[in-house]
């Protein structure tokens, strides 16, 4: 049995993102007949030890890297989550050699958090490294900024710190350069990752997938009714542009019978909202729901027509794998994560110009999937089809039959 060293920052059971990341890399990998050591941070400890003394996962052990509180406390703000992390990672590569002395691992894969810039100093292992997926090339443009509100020079700080870690962060550039592997998630990380390895390998793969028991058994057949019902799903974060989405509703013909759901009430956006809804005139038309159970999430999915998603920086929306599970075909922007996820065949994507061409836009396609219930029939379809090839046993596979084996036999040599 082949033992592995996995790099989690975030990795906490019965989560989403980051986080259900980690945790699904951590507990499949270690189903899937290798022995997992996995390193995250303490805070998770009281969440994984007692499944782990369930014996419900006999192949993984979970280490747990403790840092200061003050560093802890100063996690609140965009740089001091930069400092933690960063000062987590060199703590955690330190642990990981300490291990590898006992252990002997095979090789070494960090998993999470999945940004380029801030690297991982798990390469100082000394043993075959994989490095991703990862993403973080992605930046929000610069004339959708007003709908960032009063955030926008966070989001500029984002930026500007993003670049700045590309040139000091010692653990950005040697991880990079001299990992065995990279996986990249997006085209706009793809292109910072191959200036620094040219002709070292370099594969795609989305950094977030789907647990087998959320997808649905079979593609859902919506009869065409008499409403077309759109949903929008997320956290109400300055980048995920709700503003956007009520904008372009508002420009849909108030004479169709369309209706939009929010689902989200946690973030710096809400309480924006009402006034949203009052200068944009969709009151009316709009039922924002707030924040719910996830399994209430589910139900929307189920009982909605089309996913309306707008978010104007996001590598690998989970939001939209979830959309697709449940066979509901998408408008969105043709930016970032989401124009990567999205064809033609699975929904609309419109280009981000200008605000005002944007929305038009958006309306535009949303009315078109009113008017052409077949052919969003045809996308349901699509979309279940290619939610099913993001299962994570899929992904897992990929590792422990394909990039695992190659990495050791030095087979991987292909760019792509």
């Amino acid at each position: 049995m082949k033992t592995i060293l996995l790099s989690a920052y975030a990795c906490l059971p019965n989560h989403g993102s980051e986080e259900g990341n980690g945790w699904n890399y951590a507990t499949l990998l270690s189903e899937a007949g290798l022995r997992v050591h996995c390193i995250t941070q303490e805070k998770a400890r009281d969440l994984i030890e007692p499944i782990l003394a369930s014996g419900l996962f006999p192949n993984l052990t979970v280490h747990y890297v403790t840092l200061p509180n003050w560093l802890n406390k100063a996690y609140g703000n965009l740089i001091g989550m930069y400092c933690h992390y960063l000062y987590w990672q060199w703590k955690a590569a330190r642990m990981g050699r300490e291990l590898d002395a006992t252990h002997q691992f095979d090789l070494v894969h960090h998993a999470t958090y999945s940004s380029i810039q801030l690297g991982s100093f798990m390469y100082r292992v000394g043993k075959p490294f994989v490095f991703g997926p990862v993403g973080g090339g992605q930046q929000a443009p610069v004339a959708f900024k007003r709908y960032f509100g009063p955030y926008w020079s966070r989001e500029k700080i984002r930026d500007v710190v993003s670049n700045v870690l590309s040139f000091i962060n010692p653990g950005f550039f040697h991880t990079v350069n001299v990992a065995d592997l990279v996986l990249i998630s997006n085209e706009d990380t793809m292109d910072m990752a191959r200036i620094l390895r040219k002709d070292k390998p370099i594969l795609r793969m989305l950094d977030a997938g789907l647990t087998a028991s959320f997808m649905p058994p079979v593609v859902i057949r919506r009869p065409a009714g008499p409403t077309m019902k759109l949903l929008w799903v997320g956290r109400l974060l300055p980048r995920k542009g709700i503003e956007l989405t009520i904008e372009a509703f508002s420009k849909v013909s108030k004479t169709l019978p369309i209706t939009l759901t929010i689902v989200g009430g946690q973030g710096e956006m809400a309480e924006y909202m009402p006034g949203y809804l009052t200068t944009y005139d969709v009151a009316d038309r709009v039922d924002w729901v707030g924040h719910v159970s996830y399994d209430r999430v589910k139900e929307y999915y189920r009982e909605s027509d089309v996913f309306f998603f707008t978010s104007l920086r996001d590598s690998c929306p989970m939001q939209l794998m979830e959309a697709m599970a449940y066979s509901l075909p998408v408008v969105t922007l043709a930016l970032h994560g989401q124009n990567e996820l999205v064809d033609e065949q699975t929904g609309i994507k419109v280009p981000v110009e200008t605000p005002a061409q944007a929305t038009t836009d958006l309306a535009r396609a949303i009315e078109h999937l009113f008017h052409h219930p077949a052919e969003r029939a045809q996308m349901a379809e699509a979309a279940y089809a290619f939610a099913q090839q993001q299962l994570w046993p899929n992904k897992i596979n990929r590792f422990t039959q394909d990039i695992y084996p190659g990495l050791e036999k030095k087979v991987i040599n292909n760019v792509q």
